[in-house]
C-alpha cells in the first residue's frame, strides 16, 4: 500500500519568492541568477519618457524586485542568493516567505513576449475620453496628457463654457465611440 497522499507525491520543494535588488540593478541579477540557472522572472512596463515626444524606455514593472523560483530549505541556495552581486535581500527576514503560485501566474497572464506588460488600453492626446467614476463621473473631456509612469492623465473639460483640467488615475477613464 502506497503512504503517499496525492499531496505529498506531487509536491514540489520549488516556490516563487520576491528578490529586492539595488536600485536599477533588476536586470543584472536577473541575469547573473540565470547564468547559475536559476528561473526568474522580471515583469517590465513600457513608458513615456519625460520630455520627449513618443519616446519610451522599458522598465521593471516593480522597481528593486525580481521574482525567483527555487528551493530556500537549500542553505546553499540562500547563501548563493544573498550573496549574488545586486541583492539587497530576499524578502521575509531569516526564513525567506513564498508568494503564492497565483500571484505568479496572474502577473504571467498579463505579460508578453520578454516579460512586458501588455496594456489592454492605450490613450493618446487628443483622445475623447468619459470619466468612469468619482464627483465627475461621466463627464466628457479631451485626454491633454496620456498615461504618465505613475499611471495617471491630464483631462481637459469643458465646464459651462470654461476648459478645466483634471489629474486622474488612467483607470478611472474610458475612450468615448
Amino acid at each position: 500500500m502506497d503512504n503517499h497522499s496525492p499531496l505529498t507525491t506531487h509536491h514540489s520543494p520549488l516556490s516563487w519568492y520576491v528578490i529586492q535588488t539595488k536600485p536599477q540593478e533588476e536586470d543584472l541579477v536577473r541575469r547573473r541568477l540565470e547564468k547559475a540557472n536559476f528561473e526568474v522572472f522580471l515583469p517590465r512596463i513600457k513608458v513615456a519618457v519625460r520630455g520627449s515626444r513618443g519616446a519610451t524606455r522599458v522598465r521593471a514593472l516593480f522597481p528593486g524586485y525580481i521574482f525567483m523560483h527555487c528551493d530556500f530549505n537549500d542553505s546553499n541556495v540562500i547563501h548563493m542568493i544573498k550573496y549574488t552581486r545586486g541583492v539587497r535581500k530576499i524578502l521575509g527576514g531569516d526564513a525567506p516567505a513564498p508568494l503564492p503560485d497565483l500571484v505568479i501566474d496572474t502577473i504571467k497572464e498579463r505579460v508578453g513576449e520578454g516579460d512586458l506588460v501588455v496594456q489592454q488600453m492605450v490613450f493618446n492626446k487628443g483622445d475623447k475620453v468619459r470619466i468612469k467614476s468619482g464627483w465627475m463621473e461621466d463627464l466628457v473631456g479631451v485626454l491633454e496628457r496620456p498615461v504618465s509612469a505613475q499611471g495617471r492623465v491630464r483631462v481637459l473639460l469643458s465646464i459651462v463654457d470654461k476648459c478645466v483640467r483634471a489629474e486622474l488615475s488612467s483607470a478611472e477613464i474610458e475612450h468615448v465611440v
